[in-house]
């Protein structure tokens, strides 16, 4: 349990201290670039996160699960739970929403962007939003949970 419980801390901690500083920092970088050069920086910024972040929440997720199965007492199994349908909230938002607009932007040639381009930023912001308040939940939903004493 011991192992487990640092475990589902640190990786939902990490969870959303990456999504929380990409709010904060790399989404008003976004809106601040013209749309070209926003295409060229979406891909620098995004190619290292997909090989990450999935398997992370994916991990997290499952020893939440683990955890409110081995748990010993009613409000961690709820609060392990909270936990992992949270970060299975992420990762629900990054495959439908977030992932689907990176695709596109991807794709795109940033020499070809017309005034009728239809500009994704703040779909994608949006989405990014949600999830990082869902990754929040998570990490507090599982601090909570190992603040509880038997």
């Amino acid at each position: 349990m011991a192992v487990l419980s640092a475990f589902v801390l640190a990786a939902s901690g990490v969870l959303a201290g990456v999504l929380v500083a990409v709010a904060l920092g790399v989404v008003p970088a976004f809106r601040g670039l013209p749309a070209d050069q926003y295409i060229r920086v979406h891909r620098l910024v995004g190619q290292h996160y997909d090989h990450v972040m999935p398997p992370l929440v994916i991990c997290s997720t499952g020893v939440d699960i683990a955890l409110a199965v081995l748990a010993d007492d009613g409000g961690r199994v709820v609060l392990f739970t909270a936990g992992a349908v949270a970060q299975a909230g992420v990762s629900v938002v990054s495959q439908l929403a977030n992932v689907p607009i990176n695709r596109t932007v991807k794709s795109t040639d940033p020499l070809c962007v017309g005034p009728d381009w239809d500009d994704p930023r703040a779909r994608w912001a949006h989405w990014h939003l949600v999830r990082t308040m869902l990754a929040l939940c998570a990490v507090l939903a599982n601090a909570a949970a190992l603040a509880i004493h038997r």
